[in-house]
């Protein structure tokens, strides 16, 4: 969970890389093998009998219709009833829930027109105060999530421009509202090298890789409270049309201080504005409450109840975040339509609630489950998928974000505790012909004593390592991840399609892979931790 850029601030210098030589899967005997019963099994996806970049599409068109699907929201659980209906298709499926009770952060205005649900865009207000004259409104991105909601009126206070090169203190900020640019955060792709196991020829060898979701949001907004700022106004690299109803940060952190983001076109006007001394006025109509949520945990039935788990968040904002639940779907379906006799192994859609707000995520209860399931001997490993199928956006000369025709990186975390899961993940990435993808080792530095060495395997998947379960994950973070404007161009059908299927061959050829096997030095690391070796800091 800490920002990526920072865990690898000293990559270059600290980490090595080894392929791994793990044990040989099914996958690599022969496109079919022997069931029980003398019939043929699958060793790898059939892509004939994969659900098509067409369904995918309709599939997350559906999901997204249900609007902005913050946790706990109204909109939110509608589409959890839908995920659970889909999955519920599925022969031999059991559908359950994990109720719990989360803080929740929403928006309160009503989404503009026929659009569902609330809207983050019209949550944020901002406007300028020039002496005597009437107040100038200011187009927002919107409200700064699970920042301080205010009365309807807003706040009133002096502008005040804080260069990002610059703390934000008591003096430049106490009693003001702070106009603060959002500064840049970047990893050089040579990094990827030193922590990958494999790299595609197509992945950017020079340069930095430089994506929003690095940026440290979360210590403006600390700054910004601590130094008693009256309000914030974020100011992002882009413009303000493009990003409308972004919404990061996720920690769920109680920011105690009201903020909106500003796109790039209103920065010159925001510093001018301060410059000359003026009022602002700010408002974030929003509210805090205890609210239930749920997990949805679906069970497609194998010969044994020694489990696959398949793990993403239901919680969503674009078409981008979360789309793992329709790869999810699409998974099941593949697998509920195999015979039993070639279903070695139970498997397990865990899709989870409030990663938006992920201090309280309901993956991170699920893990501490799947923790002590690992010891009774019932959890083989874990998958977690997240924001498939992504194409890149850059800024364009003009200061606009543009496609750029080509697929954004996709890190795939294959933890080298697990030769066999890390030479199955090379074996899929190569299979399904991936574009811009790095197998990685995790995305950080090692620390000696620690278990496991490197903690961040970049999302989701970070959970259920850092609890010592073998686990692989895969992730991307496009600009289009917490901005809904760019919809359902932000993905690539086919991509995400090929990549759902990768995951899928880790399913059906190491479903009769010995859990020992698979489970390489996790066990010893364990068994370490038991001993009293440092672990993973919690968020």
């Amino acid at each position: 969970f800490t920002p990526v850029a920072v865990v690898l601030a000293t990559v270059l210098a600290a980490c090595s890389s080894s392929p791994g030589d793990g044990t040989a899967s099914r996958g690599d005997r022969s496109t079919t093998s022997a069931a029980s019963d003398g019939s043929t099994c699958p060793t790898t996806v059939d892509a004939d009998q994969f659900t098509s970049a067409e369904e995918l599409r309709d599939l997350l068109a559906t999901f997204n219709g249900f609007g902005l699907r913050s946790p706990g929201s109204d909109q939110h659980e509608a589409s959890l009833d839908w995920l659970a209906a889909e999955l519920a298709k599925v022969p031999a499926m059991k559908v359950e829930w994990e109720d719990f009770t989360i803080d929740r952060w929403q928006p309160t205005p009503d989404a503009p027109g026929d659009a569902p649900g609330r809207d983050l865009g019209a949550a944020g207000e901002l406007a300028v105060i020039d002496g005597g004259a009437p107040e100038r409104a200011v187009p927002v991105i919107g409200a700064v999530p699970f920042s301080l909601p205010t009365a309807d009126d807003g706040v009133s206070a002096p502008l005040a421009y804080v260069p990002p090169d610059q703390e934000i203190t008591a003096a430049n900020a106490a009693g003001k509202i702070v106009v603060r640019e959002i500064p840049h955060s970047s990893i050089p792709y040579a990094a990827f090298d030193v922590i990958g196991h494999f790299l595609t020829d197509d992945l950017p060898r020079e340069g930095d890789y430089d994506r929003p979701y690095l940026r440290d949001l979360d210590a403006i907004l600390d700054q910004a409270g601590t130094a008693g700022a009256v309000g914030l106004v974020m100011v992002w690299d882009a413009p303000t049309d493009q990003l409308r109803g972004y919404w990061d940060p996720h920690t769920g952190t109680h920011f105690e201080v009201p903020a909106v983001y500003a796109g790039s076109d209103q920065l010159a006007a925001l510093r001018a504005a301060a410059e000359q001394g003026s009022r602002a006025r700010l408002a974030v109509h929003a509210t805090w409450d205890r609210v239930p949520t749920r997990n949805l945990i679906a069970t497609l039935r194998g010969q044994s109840r020694e489990r696959i788990v398949v793990n993403t968040n239901t919680d969503s904002v674009t078409w981008v975040q979360e789309n793992g639940n329709v790869a999810a779907i699409a998974l099941a379906r593949y697998l509920g339509g195999l015979p039993l006799q070639c279903r070695a192994r139970d498997v397990q859609f865990a899709l989870t609630s409030n990663h938006l707000g992920f201090l309280q995520d309901g993956t991170i209860a699920y893990s501490e489950q799947l923790d002590r399931d690992f010891d009774a001997g019932t959890v083989a490993f874990v998958m977690s998928p997240e924001h498939l199928g992504s194409r890149e956006i850059l800024p364009g000369a003009d200061g606009r974000l543009a496609f750029t025709g080509k697929g954004d990186t996709f890190a795939w975390s294959a933890p080298a505790e697990s030769p066999v899961l890390v030479k199955a993940s090379i074996d899929a990435v190569k299979r399904r012909k991936l574009d811009r993808t790095a197998v990685l080792q995790g995305v950080g530095v090692p620390v000696d004593g620690q278990v496991p060495q490197i903690c961040s395997q970049g999302g989701l998947g970070t959970v259920f390592h850092s609890h010592l379960i073998p686990t692989v994950a895969g992730i991307s973070g496009p600009w289009s991840l917490w901005a809904p404007a760019f919809g359902e161009d932000a993905i690539d059908f086919d991509r995400m399609r090929l990549q759902a299927m990768a995951f899928g061959d880790l399913a059906v050829s190491l479903d009769d892979m010995p859990r020992a096997e698979i489970a390489g030095e996790y066990p010893a690391e364990r068994q370490r931790r038991t001993e009293g070796a440092a672990t993973c800091p919690q968020g």
